[in-house]
């Protein structure tokens, strides 16, 4: 079953081709269920690969992609069917749709795809798609929200992309696994947390978030804050190597980034009369929880595989559940069936709250351990201030919804659909709030039901007070509503940068204006020396003063030249002579006839005359002796001096003669051989050169040239060793390079992934 997962984000693309035509309506709605299907069908672990896409791309699920992969394609469909109901009949809806589609097939290719060129193609294609929904209205707060929107997610992709390739670069892998993460630098995680904090909307980068949920229409709202915000999550818990070393540095900074974000967003959220703005700041403190929670599991990585999956729970319980209030702000918005969408509007609010017995308080309890169970009495004093912020901020968010029935009946996010479309729209708002219902009776236990159950009693507690007051005297409270606008810090910043833009355009204009009569001067010589002939030209530059100025113009600055750059004479070796007496070889005596005259020999340094005189008390018998046994029969006694003298005068010299050499060592290969690098049962060889002769001595080489053929014999081994390299085309690509480092590590090398000698000898070897 694993062919359906390419098809995850192929079929959405496929569908966004044909968005236009009239009878394409209905592919928004559709496109998501392959995603469906294939996260309840395909067995975690299993991949299809596709070598011919970009790098070679990997699909995939493990059980994190599933979660994602499930409630991601639940939104998807769902809020396809209320675009599709909602949508349909208004202008420019099938611009609408194509965008849609688009960002659908990225958010659904990055989790399915395994290596990080998919993940960085469905990022990019979700976040540039988004733009088109952000500014789908087209009026001046929806240009603006795009514009903040895409000045981030530009600056984002940037980031990531470079975090991407040094992420390939360290671990040598576009599939790197947890192991591999361990090895990555500082610069590589700052900028992947960098890149993922603009998606997932931590402060102070958060800004985009506000803006763009009030002015996209309804269903690309729930995708925004439901889906789409949940891939940093997803990209944090896949490339950062959580669960195999602990990095408190960095886990302190997503701690510290989280409350920041939860504490900073719920004061704001609750100020806020738009729900669609309330629910936007909601987001941005649900994303700052998670980050909490992922980064007690940098900092204990013990935890890791526990956590990874109650995080990813409690992101789909977020997913489903915020993505159902949007929807039913959209609802909220028609005509007709108030009673039922304010219900299930309630119902969908005291899930996010996390009261006991629903879906928030099941999914609470998954990450409860990690952020309770700490040494750090502050941190819990945090986590239960967020609980507290997350109810008020719910209350705020229903009593607001008075408001819209009576208000904004009529406005705001797109056309208000007839009744017809308003039941078809319920058909995909429905089935979520049933899933809400659902998620604590099949996943959650009686001790789950009730977690924080105090905080909850005592956030409503606390309410009341408030909402007396609301009640009694509404004109005590109608200043602070709406005082901080949507953006907040942007809205901080912007006196600056306008004052900014006009310093900038007021400086320019005055530097024109101050420029002007000296750039009409300097045109009006240039136009009339463009206009005076060639031959005046000339004759200026083959004047004596104009030539003569340039001759010693040159002339000086080679004499500078010389001076300044210093010259590098080429350093001969040094040889020490220590000793100045000449060595001579010992010669070998020519041979003296019987009848010459005998010589006496000159006297031989440290040897005494005593030693040469024939000694004439020696007996006979003792001289006789003394002879050479081999001597001739006429020999006397006489010739022994001689050879008395003969072997003096070898031992002399061989006492002053130098040490003699050893013997040169054997060589280490010969040059003349080949390398044979063969599979028997393919009956294919490829001839190698391992040895070659540098400076008369042969060295070995430690890895071959590479070739078709070389490589394609050693896919074939791999093959053959159950290693899968891919496909046998001789090409040396991604699944090669893996599949070398597998038989690298198995075999006990460092997993280079590189081809030498020695893989090559490895690779000879029998099973």
């Amino acid at each position: 079953m694993t062919w359906l997962l390419p098809l995850v984000a192929a079929l959405p693309l496929l569908a966004a081709a044909f968005a236009t035509h009239r009878l394409a309506w209905w592919t928004p709605a559709a496109a998501a269920a392959p995603a469906l299907v294939a996260a309840l069908l395909v067995p975690i672990g299993e991949s299809h690969d596709l070598p011919w896409l970009l790098l070679g791309a990997r699909f995939g699920l493990d059980e994190i992609g599933r979660i994602f992969l499930i409630f991601t394609s639940i939104l998807w469909i769902a809020a396809g069917i209320h675009a599709v109901a909602s949508m349909r009949g208004t202008p420019h809806v099938g611009r609408f749709n194509t965008f849609f589609l688009l960002a659908m097939a990225g958010n659904l290719w990055l989790i399915v795809g395994q290596d990080l060129v998919s993940f960085y193609a469905g990022f990019a294609l979700m976040g540039l798609s988004s733009y088109g929904l952000v500014i789908h209205e087209g009026d001046r707060s929806a240009l603006r929200a795009g514009k903040v929107y895409l000045v981030l997610t530009l600056g984002a992709e940037l980031a990531l992309f470079a975090a991407l390739v040094m992420i390939a670069s360290t671990t040598g892998s576009i599939t790197p696994t947890p192991k591999d993460l361990v090895e990555l630098d500082d610069l590589a995680i700052a900028l992947l947390v960098l890149g993922l904090a603009v998606k997932a909307g931590l402060v102070p980068l958060h800004v985009w978030l506000p803006l763009a949920h009030p002015a996209a229409p309804i269903p690309a709202s729930a995708v925004l804050s439901g889906a789409m915000i949940k891939v940093a999550l997803l990209g944090w818990l896949r490339f950062l190597p959580v669960g195999e070393v602990a990095l408190p540095g960095w886990g302190l900074l997503f701690v510290f980034a989280g409350l920041a974000t939860a504490l900073y967003a719920a004061p704001i959220g609750i100020l806020q009369s738009n729900p669609k703005v309330l629910l936007a700041y909601s987001s941005v403190g649900k994303m700052g929880l998670m980050a909490v929670t992922l980064g007690l599991m940098l900092i204990a990585p013990e935890i890791a595989p526990v956590a990874a999956i109650g995080l990813a729970l409690y992101a789909g319980h977020h997913a489903l559940t915020k993505g159902g209030l949007f929807l039913g702000v959209g609802l909220r918005k028609s005509a007709g069936l108030q009673g039922v969408v304010f219900g299930g509007l309630v119902l969908l609010a005291l899930s996010m709250a996390a009261v006991p017995l629903s879906s928030g308080a099941v999914a609470k309890y998954g990450i409860k351990p990690v952020l309770v169970d700490s040494d750090w009495a502050w941190l819990q004093v945090a986590v239960a201030a967020t609980t507290v912020a997350t109810a008020w901020m719910m209350v705020r968010f229903v009593w607001s919804l008075k408001r819209v029935h009576v208000a904004d009946r009529s406005g705001g996010g797109s056309a208000s659909p007839a009744i017809p479309r308003v039941t078809w729209a319920l058909l995909g708002w429905v089935p979520l709030i049933g899933l809400v219902i659902l998620y604590p009776l099949v996943l959650g236990s009686p001790t789950a039901w009730l977690t924080d159950v105090g905080l909850i009693a005592l956030a409503g507690l606390l309410a009341i007070p408030v909402a007396v007051l609301a009640l009694r005297r509404p004109a005590a409270l109608a200043t602070l509503v709406d005082s901080i606008k949507p953006g907040d810090l942007l809205e901080l910043v912007r006196p600056l940068l306008m004052s900014a833009r006009w310093t900038l355009r007021w400086s320019i204009r005055g530097y024109r204006n101050a420029s002007a009569p000296m750039t009409a001067r300097l045109r009006e010589r240039l136009s009339e020396l463009a206009r005076r002939p060639p031959s005046d030209l000339d004759r200026r530059l083959t004047a004596w003063p104009l030539a003569g100025g340039l001759w010693l113009s040159i002339m000086t600055l080679l004499i500078v030249l010389s001076l300044v750059v210093p010259t590098q004479r080429p350093s001969l070796p040094r040889v020490d002579h220590d000793d100045t007496t000449p060595i001579m070889a010992p010669t070998t005596p020519s041979p003296v006839s019987p009848d010459a005259p005998s010589i006496a020999p000159a006297p031989l340094p440290g040897v005494r005359d005593s030693d040469l005189t024939v000694q004439p008390t020696t007996p006979p018998t003792e001289q006789s002796d003394a002879l050479d046994p081999t001597a001739e029969p006429g020999a006397t006694a006489l010739d022994a001096p001689s050879r008395s003298l003969e072997s003096n005068e070898f031992d002399v010299a061989t006492a002053e003669s130098p040490a003699l050499e050893p013997d040169p060592p054997e060589p280490v290969c010969d040059p003349n051989e080949p390398y044979i690098f063969r599979h028997a049962a393919s009956d294919r060889e490829v001839a190698l050169v391992r040895c070659v002769a540098v400076d008369g001595t042969p060295q070995r080489l430690e890895a071959p040239p590479l070739s078709n053929a070389l490589v394609l014999l050693i896919q074939t081994h791999l093959d053959a060793l159950g290693f899968a390299p891919g496909p046998a085309d001789g090409i040396l690509g991604p699944r090669t390079r893996d599949a070398i480092r597998r038989f690298q590590t198995d075999r006990g090398l460092e997993p280079t992934g590189a081809i030498t000698f020695d893989l090559l000898d490895r690779l000879l070897e029998p099973d």
